[in-house]
């Protein structure tokens, strides 16, 4: 085995190891323009993430978070794996960012954000952007500032899906083929050093998010959609899992109370880039601070009472964010967020006194008649387990054990 090469990444507590592969380092300013990168002549930490490569020319990357290794990658799919980790090793090492899922460029003074949707033209409408002469921050992942919710640039390449679609427009085709300059087989890496793509570190406020759906042969328009599906879907595609949630729920609602949210249905990845510009020519980064600080996360804190037997009741210091008739839900012990939908909140605003599941299914059979009363008591069952394992409940004694106590 050939001796392994250790790296230090800036921001990373621990190094990357490569073992047979450190021709991957000649990429590196491509991929990683901005970033300090140094060769460790000795280390004692174990590293965090590993990359290797076979006498097949076969790599693997494995992290330390990792049930299994990734295996069977050429050389461009090592670097995707090796992107990928870095950044959740970032987000890892440093308690004050989020980190989304999605594509990110500048508009008019503030970020739209292109949340995170499989087969949805993200990449391609991501080079469309930098070719449209727009300052790209993201094409697939975007830390955020958990103090202040600005989006950082990442500062690393974006990255293309080949085939490209037949539809480009000549210059913008022109523009891709100019700059590719590393190709693997399926992914193409961009070369918009000293152009389009926003350096390191750079942070703007997020303004707006759009939500991708391609449909052959449509005209680009955009239709907005609910606070509530933007929010469920900020918190889906956040990994910040180190975070508490309460924090992550409340910063990810402020950012989304604050911004416009809709729905893009297009084609052609260039008349959706015209339309963005068009929608998004001037965004007020004044305005939008105030809407995020306009929000308000309520924080329950009901009267401490004794609970009945066989009665429940929600807990004490839950995190709470009201939108579109949802709520959004984040327990005290910082592990969980969960969603609750209208009928869903309705029961949680029950649960403020001592309740039976008997007693919450009959409150709703009484407000919905028509309603199927086995159903009923199965949604409201699933439900309670749902927050009960959640940590959202507190139960007063069983009814057995009661009489046990009571003898």
């Amino acid at each position: 085995m050939p001796n392994p090469l250790y790296l230090k990444f800036e921001n990373l507590s621990r190094p990357v190891k490569l073992t047979g592969c450190a021709n991957l380092i000649d990429h590196f300013p491509l991929i990683f323009s901005d970033w300090n990168v140094s060769e460790l002549t000795s280390t004692s930490q174990e590293p965090i993430i590993t990359i290797s490569r076979d006498s097949a020319a076969v790599y693997s990357v494995d992290a330390e978070w990792m049930e299994k290794p990734l295996k069977n990658l050429d050389e461009v799919d090592a670097i995707c794996g090796l992107v990928a980790k870095l950044i959740r090793a970032w987000v890892m090492d440093d308690r004050n960012l989020l980190c989304l899922h999605g594509a990110a460029a500048e508009f008019g003074g503030a970020l739209v954000v292109f949340p995170n949707k499989y087969r949805a033209g993200k990449s391609v409408l991501s080079a469309c952007i930098a070719a449209a002469g727009y300052k790209l921050y993201s094409d697939d992942i975007l830390p955020i500032s958990l103090a202040n919710g600005e989006g950082i640039a990442p500062g690393i390449a974006p990255r293309l899906r080949s085939p490209y679609p037949d539809n480009l427009s000549d210059s913008t085709r022109d523009f891709i083929d100019s700059r590719v300059t590393l190709k693997g087989k399926r992914y193409h890496y961009l070369d918009l050093r000293g152009e389009t793509l926003a350096d390191r570190n750079c942070r703007l406020p997020i303004g707006a998010f759009v939500f991708l759906e391609r449909s052959e042969g449509i005209k680009a328009s955009l239709e907005p959609i609910s606070e509530a599906e933007v929010l469920r879907q900020a918190v889906w595609q956040n990994f910040a899992r180190e975070v508490d949630a309460p924090s992550i729920l409340g910063r990810l609602a402020q950012i989304v109370n604050g911004s416009q949210r809709y729905l893009m249905r297009y084609d052609r990845a260039d008349d959706a880039v015209e339309l963005l510009a068009e929608t998004f020519r001037v965004q007020d980064t004044n305005e939008i601070k105030v809407a995020q600080q306009n929000l308000k996360i309520q924080q329950r804190e009901d009267v401490a009472i004794d609970i009945p037997a066989g009665h429940l009741l929600r807990k004490n210091g839950i995190s709470e964010i009201n939108a579109d008739e949802n709520s959004f839900l984040a327990n005290d012990s910082g592990t969980a967020i969960h969603q609750l939908n209208p009928v869903g909140s309705a029961i949680w605003n029950l649960l403020s006194e001592p309740m039976t599941t008997d007693q919450i299914v009959a409150v709703l059979l009484t407000a919905f008649p028509e309603a199927e009363p086995a159903q009923v008591e199965t949604d409201v069952r699933n439900l309670l387990k749902g927050l009960d394992v959640k940590n959202f409940l507190i139960h007063g004694p069983r009814l057995s054990e009661q009489g046990e106590s009571a003898k």
